[in-house]
């Protein structure tokens, strides 16, 4: 599986044409990690998901999973899911892959929602994310790091207090 290491970030590149965004590797080697499509809370947890495309023209989706009366988001290949997010608590989830257990949790609050967020493996802190970056100090798999932009993003919609857009009547 591909690995994140160093500093990556997500840069917007169209509006509605696949591919919207492109997440890329800056720091210490440059280069296209992965094309996404358009992103949205409903489109994850009620549509089709998120397309992904990797650099070797692989597909992937980031969609949303009901399990045991909960949606959890994961990230999914033709072979299978790769990594599985779940709540475990107000805004701190566990993710979960065939080798890897991660804890990602908020480090301390931001300015205007652009909040420090940290990935760890037990007590090793792996990588530190920040709105549309993140800083790798230790190799993370690619289905991960996507899975904590999602997370940061939209959260769990069992969390107490999602980021599910509010409607007023």
């Amino acid at each position: 599986m591909e690995q994140v290491i160093g500093l990556a970030s997500i840069r917007r590149v169209a509006r509605l044409s696949f591919p919207t965004f492109v997440f890329e590797a800056t720091e210490p080697a440059e280069g296209m990690l992965a094309r996404l499509g358009r992103d949205g809370w409903f489109r994850l947890y009620f549509g089709r998901g998120r397309r992904v495309e990797l650099r070797d023209g692989t597909p992937w989706r980031i969609q949303a999973v009901e399990t045991a009366g909960q949606l959890l988001p994961i990230v999914t290949c033709p072979d299978g899911k790769l990594a599985v997010g779940a709540s475990m608590g107000a805004r701190s989830y566990g993710i979960h892959g065939r080798d890897f257990a991660y804890s990602l949790y908020r480090s301390k609050p931001g300015v205007l929602g652009k909040s420090s967020w940290i990935l760890r493996e037990h007590e090793t802190e792996l990588a530190t994310f920040v709105t549309g970056r993140v800083l790798a100090e230790r190799p993370i798999p690619l289905a991960a790091a996507l899975l904590c932009f999602t997370l940061m993003k939209h959260g769990v919609p069992s969390d107490a207090s999602p980021s599910v857009p509010k409607l007023h009547w």
